[in-house]
């Protein structure tokens, strides 16, 4: 039996009706479905950024009146939480207008785990603050249940957008930085690839530095020489303590902090590392180097020009998100999680025997940044945005990734979905049965698996990095120049807004003539360029209502950041990029 049916309204026009048991759900007006569309599209706030999403399309009257205020800019995602209406509707002409626009998205009925993943696909990284989500009437009223399913989902996809989009700028100077001191390591580091497969079916316990790391932290020494053991760069100092060497560590971040956890400590394990990880802890690792391309595009950018394949690893926000695809590349299952609290057990944030052992959150919360979620056994534990963003990436990648096991051994913290939850002893008693020869599979990956690079490799390499360095000095001077004739256009606009400056835009036209034909040196300082690039496309938005001398005036400043901001770009780069150079000339002799 059909869960609605569509009815004649007042004006002719079908409408639709819902039925939930008895009672009669009208999702379009009884009388004048058309004219409710149009009034419901016309008070929606739209710009050409805009990416709307609206939940519930019915039989698509609003989407029809709202297509006429889009530009082919603007996305448009729509949610239907009635899969029978869905196909109904497509099915019979109701969406015929809008169901092959460029840049719209339709969902329908999909499960928590699925919407995560849609959603990271369907908004931008880049352009997630321009979201317009509006319900349609009735629709979150019929439809709670998914409505809030939905709306939670959306709130930890932009979440973890806002939060992997400002460490990447936060951190982009520092990253860039890392990157050129790094250089010399890659040539003494063994591909991240050489150990894909190498431990198929043999189990891995991802060791993370929660708080509840402390009541199951000594049971790991039974594990010890039965499982893979990698232990994230926070947790480092806690195994330590205790005298366990894990068989991995894990560290990417790349500010100064992350260098307290390895701090005095004679580290023999393996070290899987990223080029923008601090460079000190390089510098100082005693044990062997794992390199892989992670997060950092200079990594990429190296691998390709040396014509190598590193190995690519998965990334979130947390170091702990990488050492679940490292875990899972290694070929290893089941994959058992340590200390993954992602929650605030007892107000403190890291286990004992961590850099930050004795650090507490605040007793006065504010509501804004701290929310409660489900637990894995309490009924709710203590989170923030930041962590829920960690669990987030956990419960997508695991979703995506179905072909293993996942167990929680965290004794505490927020719930993962996808994950069992078994006290470490249990996992201990049922899938570590017998010794396994770890140490010796690493060593011997490690003895073949290290770089070799030809005298020509390196001498393309070596030419080209010249080639962009000579460009990128010439681009220098060029913005330089480019910027003070975008200050005087700004200046002349303040005097005269008609003022003629067709003699400065013919010498702005030509330097970006020149600067598009050196796009490639770009590749070197792209971290911090993307600063750049995101001042000036979010920071020089158009007004509303602008006059004509208020738009002159912004898009003179907007060239000028842009000059300017490439200038000093170079400018900081040009000296790291000269210390690399030489770094790689001397590896060469």
């Amino acid at each position: 039996m059909s869960s609605f049916e569509i009815l004649k309204a007042k004006d002719g026009n079908d409408t639709l009706v819902y039925m939930d048991g008895r009672k009669r759900n009208f999702l379009h007006s009884s009388y004048y479905p058309d004219r409710e569309a149009k009034e419901w599209a016309d008070v929606i706030e739209i710009n050409d950024e805009s990416i709307l999403i609206i939940y519930g399309i019915g039989l698509g009257y609003h989407v029809n009146y709202l297509l006429g205020r889009l530009s082919p800019n603007n996305r448009l995602i729509l949610v239907e939480p009635s899969n029978e209406i869905f196909q109904f509707a497509l099915n019979n002409g109701y969406y015929d207008k809008f169901k092959n626009r460029q840049n719209l998205y339709f969902i329908s009925e999909e499960s928590e785990e699925k919407l995560n993943v849609i959603l990271q696909a369907y908004i931008p990284w880049d352009n997630f603050e321009n979201v317009v989500y509006k319900e349609f009437k009735q629709y979150p009223i019929v439809f709670r249940e998914y409505y809030e399913k939905f709306d939670k989902c959306l709130l930890e996809t932009i979440n973890s957008m806002r939060i992997n989009r400002n460490t990447a700028l936060y951190f982009a100077e520092q990253w860039q930085s890392n990157f050129m001191e790094n250089l010399e390591f890659v040539f003494r580091s063994v591909p991240v690839k050489s150990f894909f497969d190498v431990f198929k079916n043999i189990p891995a316990v991802i060791v993370s530095a929660g708080p509840s790391l402390d009541k199951n932290i000594d049971q790991l020494k039974e594990a010890k020489g039965k499982c893979v053991i990698i232990c994230v760069g926070t947790a480092l100092k806690a195994l330590l303590k205790k005298n366990i060497e894990p068989d991995f560590v894990v560290s990417i971040d790349g500010g100064k902090k992350n260098f307290e956890h390895f701090d005095g400590h004679k580290v023999k394990s393996p070290l899987v590392y990223d080029l923008t990880l601090y460079p000190k802890i390089l510098k100082e690792y005693e044990g062997p180097l794992i390199i892989a391309e992670i997060a950092s595009e200079y990594t990429k950018l190296l691998s390709d020009k040396l014509s190598l394949d590193f190995g690519k690893l998965s990334t979130g926000p947390s170091v702990a998100n990488l050492s679940l695809d490292f875990a899972y590349m290694l070929g290893c299952n089941p994959i058992i999680f340590m200390g993954q609290d992602l929650a605030y057990s007892d107000h403190r944030t890291h286990a004992s025997g961590t850099t930050y052992e004795k650090e507490k959150i605040k007793e006065n919360l504010d509501e804004k940044e701290y929310i409660y979620v489900d637990g894995n056994y309490e009924e709710k534990v203590l989170t923030d945005r930041v962590l829920l963003s960690f669990k987030t990436w956990f419960e997508n990648y695991i979703y995506g990734h179905s072909d293993r096991t996942y167990i929680n051994a965290t004794e505490g913290g927020a719930l993962i979905k996808g994950t069992k939850i078994m006290r470490f002893e249990e996992v201990i008693e049922l899938f570590m049965k017998r010794e396994i020869n770890i140490s010796d599979e690493i060593d011997s990956t490690l003895k073949n698996g290290k770089i070799k690079l030809d005298k020509k490799q390196i001498d393309g390499f070596i030419k080209e990095f010249e080639d962009a360095i000579r460009k990128l000095e010439k681009i220098k001077n060029d913005c330089m120049r480019a910027a003070k004739l975008s200050k005087k256009m700004y200046n002349e606009y303040q005097k005269d807004v008609n003022a003629d400056v067709s003699h400065i835009t013919s010498i702005l036209d030509k330097i970006d003539k020149r600067l598009k034909n050196s796009k490639n040196s770009f590749v070197y300082i792209s971290s911090i360029l993307n600063i750049v690039t995101t001042k000036v496309l979010k920071g020089f938005k158009p007004e509303k209502d602008e006059t004509e001398k208020q738009k002159k005036l912004r898009i003179a400043m907007m060239s000028y950041t842009l000059y300017q901001g490439i200038y000093d770009a170079i400018e900081k780069s040009l000296e790291g990029l000269k210390k690399s150079l030489k770094t790689v000339n001397e590896i060469k002799r």
